[in-house]
């Protein structure tokens, strides 16, 4: 008997608390989050215990979920402090674990009544190794990110448990993440959260001494190249098929990124996939370029569906630069808004004369001409705002509080 489709999870990157509420905001089901140890992103800002005991009241109160990464490969003398993080964990309550090795997941199993998610890093790529965990006690698997999607269909329809699919976000070269380039070369190990992306730099080919003037090739075979810079994975072109497909999971890259980031891609994958969940199919593919053009205009690398339609090929690479793309500068947030005024706290500096644009969720956006900019503490009139400030703009807004600004 097949399984029946249900709507699948929207799942988004929080890097720190603003980003956690500003997903929420924007239309995410949950979000994965990291502690100051033990996860992939050790330079997110990250989550200290008491922080993530507010978080997940907040999200209690929402309906909403967070997951917590513990998603390092640990030595020995991580383990004892593993379990104490645990212990303190099970009081807190997360809605489920993320993890990679066995030794974490046993750890969970044994000291906490949470549930345990597989990482992508364990490389799940067929039915079989998914039961194998599913029996052990596993909720949930978060696949391979070298399956095509009709391997994502035969792995849902077969596994004994939920499956998660990455859909957006920066990919990485290394088979399912894991990568010892960064290691290799910098001393900084990308399997403990210290990734310097390596595979990004900016590289020139060796002169052999031999032979002046010949130089060894960086070459590419139906395996793929060993040293690119791939472009950003993005899965708008295919994602009512990821839903046919019958993820339970569908989880947006980007726990480094900025708030304007989580902003604009929760907003668009919270749009297709209601879209396409509620049968108006149409609509979702009239609106397909647009939606992808809204994912540009925050930084990316360009954008690829990597494995989803078969092996990637050379345009899935960016062999030009490694650097971002970048439409709009983050100027800040909305978090006050009144009948004719909103205040700002910003980012990036913000002038008298400026025009910016208020983006709310629904793909909401407002042109905005600041004539006048004032200083919210006392309502003194200014000529510039800078970081960490919150200014007021007068003026009848739609877009309310949450949004980000950007210019």
């Amino acid at each position: 008997m097949e399984k029946k489709i249900k709507k699948p999870e929207l799942l988004a990157p929080a890097g720190n608390f603003e980003k956690l509420i500003t997903a929420f905001h924007f239309g995410a089901d949950a979000v994965y989050l990291g502690l100051k140890r033990f996860s992939l992103r050790n330079f997110a800002g990250n989550f200290t215990l008491p922080q993530l005991d507010e978080a997940v009241k907040i999200a209690k109160e929402l309906n909403k979920k967070i997951y917590v990464t513990l998603n390092i490969f640990p030595y020995d003398e991580d383990l004892e402090e593993i379990e104490a993080v645990l212990f303190e964990l099970n009081n807190i309550k997360p809605h489920g674990l993320i993890v990679s090795d066995p030794a974490v997941f046993l750890l969970a199993k044994k000291l906490t009544d949470i549930e345990v998610h597989i990482s992508t890093q364990l490389n799940v790529m067929n039915s079989e190794t998914a039961n194998f965990w599913f029996k052990q006690g596993v909720k949930r698997i978060v696949a391979a990110r070298e399956l095509n999607i009709n391997q994502i269909e035969k792995l849902c329809k077969k596994a004994k448990g939920e499956i998660e699919v990455f859909i957006h976000g920066a990919l990485c070269i290394a088979y399912s993440g894991r990568c010892f380039l960064s290691l290799y070369m910098t001393g900084r190990s990308a399997n403990r959260g210290e990734c310097t992306q390596s595979c990004r730099w900016n590289y020139k080919l060796l002169e052999e001494s031999e032979r002046k003037g010949q130089y060894f090739p960086i070459e590419e075979d139906e395996r793929g190249s060993y040293i690119f810079n791939s472009k950003d994975l993005c899965a708008i072109p295919v994602l009512d098929k990821l839903i046919d497909a019958g993820v339970s999971s569908l989880k947006i890259e980007g726990r480094m990124k900025s708030i304007h980031y989580v902003a604009v891609t929760t907003d668009v994958y919270r749009t297709a996939i209601d879209l396409i969940f509620e049968g108006d199919t149409e609509k979702f593919h009239v609106l397909k370029d647009e939606l992808v053009n809204e994912l540009s205009r925050v930084s990316n690398r360009g954008f690829t569906t990597n494995f989803f339609e078969g092996t990637p090929d050379s345009s899935s690479y960016n062999f030009e630069s490694s650097k971002y793309i970048n439409q709009f500068a983050l100027v800040g947030s909305i978090i006050k808004k009144a009948d004719n005024f909103v205040e700002i706290l910003l980012k990036n500096p913000l002038s008298k004369g400026e025009l910016v644009e208020f983006r709310d969720r629904g793909l909401l956006k407002e042109r905005v001409k600041v004539c006048k900019l004032f200083l919210a503490k006392d309502n003194e009139e200014i000529e510039k705002g800078n970081p960490n400030s919150i200014v007021r703009i007068y003026g009848n807004f739609k877009c309310g509080v949450n949004s980000i600004v950007r210019k």
